[in-house]
């Protein structure tokens, strides 16, 4: 009589992964993110909206959404990225809207930024310049065609 309600075992699951072990773009976007991987090195620009983990080695021009370098991974160049998170090595400057320099983190180069967080342990050697709010609308706005023309024309 009491067996009827009692629930039935089911087969042992996995645990589900906390946002530290997950991907960063699966916590943003649902899609996972582009991935260098170790044994990669990459010579040249990369160009995209989306996200990238650098574990490998890239040199050049990085211009993405987000961007992880872990641990063990090295850029050397530029980064421009709405959010940065480096673990591994960079040297060059930074451009972005938040970065964050883990523990393991070793930078050489100019980081310009709106947040910035460095954790004790991490590295820099460099400038940090906090990005002031009419050059970031600048940057997202661009000229408007009247103060072009108003440019052209003294009058």
């Amino acid at each position: 009589m009491f067996l009827k309600n009692t629930p039935k075992p089911t087969p042992a699951t996995t645990p589900s992964k906390t946002v530290a072990e997950t991907p960063m773009s699966q916590t943003r976007t649902g899609k996972a993110p582009s991935i260098i991987s170790a044994d990669m090195s990459i010579r040249g620009d990369l160009n995209g909206g989306g996200d990238l983990q650098i574990e490998g080695k890239v040199f050049g021009k990085i211009d993405v959404g987000h961007l992880v370098v872990a641990e063990g991974g090295s850029v050397e160049g530029e980064i421009i990225a709405k959010a940065v998170r480096i673990s591994g090595q960079m040297v060059g400057s930074i451009q972005a809207g938040s970065v964050t320099l883990t523990p393991t983190a070793r930078v050489q180069g100019d980081i310009h930024h709106d947040v910035l967080a460095i954790e004790a342990g991490a590295q820099l050697e460099g400038q940090c310049k906090r990005n002031s709010s009419s050059s970031a609308n600048k940057l997202l706005t661009g000229p408007t065609l009247g103060s072009a023309q108003s440019i052209a024309s003294p009058n």
